[in-house]
């Protein structure tokens, strides 16, 4: 059988380098597609596993650190913007509260966090596995896919922890169940990202060392420590579009405001979040097949 799952009969070597016998396809059964797709799902799921103790092994805080770290990123920009700036984040009963910019914040971190690390560890994803590419046959795809799981589980934590500290300051909203839906979007502009990154990281190497860079100008291009409100009219359009703010503020709306936000830039950033995974999808498995001779 070859790596296709076709089966060649009464064929030598030499036979099936010069491709004389015609290939009789393996049956794809029912039962054999659910073992294949199961078996990548357990493995996936192993793989996710192993990233996510290997990151936290050997810590005392353990899975803490997802919530102390943008804690402490909230501390300093309280600080210096609320405090040092006298920023003030909008709210409808007037001017907020140290409080209320501070869990703005907090909402705007957990998505940026889940960007930066995409876009951070992507370029690597393949990169930092070369056995897997050269010597055993191995779903390279699950690699970014890895990678986004990982930085998603940040969101999830930064996500719960909000809602929690949203039910002890503000009065929690039926409009909180609609947390997951606007999760979707996010999930597929990730792995959007992590696909191409990771199949182009091979061969242009430089990318890793740009995205540093990038993802310190996404942050002060988003509406992350600033409200939306900030922007000039004229430029709101376009903060509207970047996927970070835009999940920003759907994070806001729906766990600090008890709104629902705009059905419209959900269905748009829904049928462009699929659009680019699926491209993303056709270039890496148009790249994946020149891994091995580059690495």
């Amino acid at each position: 059988m070859d790596r296709k799952g076709v089966l060649w009969s009464n064929c030598t070597l030499a036979d099936r380098e010069r491709s004389c016998a015609a290939p009789v396809v393996w049956p794809a059964t029912r039962r054999f597609r659910k073992a294949s797709m199961f078996k990548h799902h357990y493995l996936y799921w192993q793989w996710l596993r192993r990233d996510v103790a290997g990151r936290y092994r050997g810590s005392i805080l353990g899975l803490l650190w997802p919530i102390l770290q943008p804690l402490t990123q909230i501390l300093v920009f309280t600080l210096v913007f609320f405090e040092f700036m006298q920023m003030r984040w909008p709210t409808v009963g007037g001017t907020g509260t140290a409080m209320d910019y501070g869990l703005n914040v907090f909402a705007g971190l957990a998505v940026f966090n889940y960007f930066s690390e995409v876009l951070g560890r992507s370029p690597i994803a393949i990169l930092s596995q070369p056995n897997l590419v050269t010597k055993v046959r191995f779903p390279l795809a699950l690699l970014p896919g890895v990678t986004v799981g990982s930085a998603l589980i940040h969101v999830l934590v930064g996500s719960v922890s909000l809602l929690l500290l949203a039910a002890v300051f503000r009065q929690l909203s039926w409009a909180a169940l609609w947390l997951p839906v606007f999760l979707i979007p996010l999930i597929l502009y990730g792995l959007a990202l992590a696909l191409f990154l990771a199949s182009l990281g091979v061969y242009l190497r430089d990318i890793g060392q740009v995205m540093p860079a990038v993802t310190s100008l996404l942050m002060f291009l988003t509406p992350i420590f600033y409200p939306v409100t900030a922007v000039p009219d004229d430029l709101k359009p376009w903060f509207e579009l970047n996927p970070i703010g835009w999940g920003a503020q759907a994070i806001r709306s729906v766990l600090l405001e008890g709104a629902v936000p705009s059905m419209n830039a959900l269905c748009l950033h829904g049928a462009v979040s699929v659009g680019l995974f699926l491209l993303a999808r056709l270039i890496f498995t148009r790249l994946e097949k020149g891994f091995a001779d580059v690495l």
